[in-house]
């Protein structure tokens, strides 16, 4: 089992249509197909449910799903830490963002920066918004770039937004909730919701209690916790179940999948955390460049 392996299975989960992936891939489809073959064989297991038009994801499918992004996630991890720590300097700025966080233009807006400013090297790390705010309290890193519900943070730390976006329920494209134009929490019923899990997206978790245990109803929402949002993408895209996802922040493909905006949500912003008592002239120029 290779990395090109795995990422030809994660094109094919991101269309669940062979056909599509393989012009994606620039290769045919019966290449593409010969290889999620062989990677079945090497597994022991069927990664799809093959129908006469469309795939959907096995049990099995949707662990190696969820472990190969895992995996690349690690792997990216890794590369990050070993390159910066051969460059090193006094004009490091070490700053964590947490899953989620750079799919905004964040990406673009610290290259902006970086260019701005060459004599200032970014030292980019991913991280839990705890971790973020222990690392900053002690002194570990610079500042941290998170998605929060809310603009609260450990004292002494400082949280300014950066960006505000808005929630949204994502449904399948046939789903009865499709056609609005607008939901409230209260509406939602008899739906199971995917969840990232807790450390991956606390901002989401804030808002539990509005459908959980809004205006005293029965709702019969289940909520299944999941680990990236490219699993919850691919599942809402298979019909097996509802999300909220804030637009701005996802960087996966939403394609055949309705939006509708949420009425009753309180917004998604990202924030720059940082401590302000310890802040480097390299720390204050980035703080203004972001802000800006």
């Amino acid at each position: 089992m290779t990395n090109k392996s795995l990422e030809y299975f994660l094109v094919v989960v991101k269309h669940l249509n062979i056909s599509r992936a393989a012009q994606e891939l620039y290769i045919s489809q019966p290449a593409l197909s010969k290889q999620i073959n062989l990677l079945e064989t090497e597994l022991g297991v069927t990664l799809f449910d093959r129908g006469k038009h469309s795939l959907k994801l096995t049990r099995a499918g949707e662990v190696l799903l969820s472990e190969t992004n895992e995996l690349f996630r690690k792997q990216e991890t890794l590369l990050e830490r070993v390159r910066a720590a051969g460059n090193l300097s006094d004009n490091t700025l070490h700053i964590c963002h947490m899953p989620g966080s750079l799919n905004y233009n964040m990406s673009d807006t610290l290259a902006n920066f970086q260019r701005t400013y060459p004599q200032i090297t970014l030292r980019l790390t991913g991280s839990s918004p705890s971790k973020i705010f222990s690392d900053l309290l002690n002194g570990q890193i610079d500042a941290g770039i998170i998605l929060s519900a809310t603009t609260n943070c450990p004292e002494p730390l400082q949280m300014d937004a950066i960006h505000e976006a808005q929630l949204f329920l994502a449904v399948p494209g046939r789903h009865p909730y499709a056609s609005k134009k607008e939901i409230s929490f209260h509406d939602i019923s008899d739906q199971t919701l995917l969840y990232l899990r807790e450390q991956e997206a606390p901002a989401q978790h804030a808002l539990l209690p509005y459908f959980l245990h809004g205006n005293n109803r029965q709702l019969n929402n289940q909520i299944q916790y999941l680990p990236n949002m490219e699993t919850v993408v691919s599942l809402v895209r298979a019909n097996m179940g509802i999300a909220f996802i804030a637009r701005d922040y996802c960087a996966t493909s939403l394609n055949n999948i309705a939006m509708i905006p949420i009425s009753d949500s309180t917004p998604i912003n990202l924030c720059l955390v940082y401590h302000p008592k310890q802040m480097s002239v390299q720390m204050r120029k980035l703080k203004q460049f972001l802000l800006k």
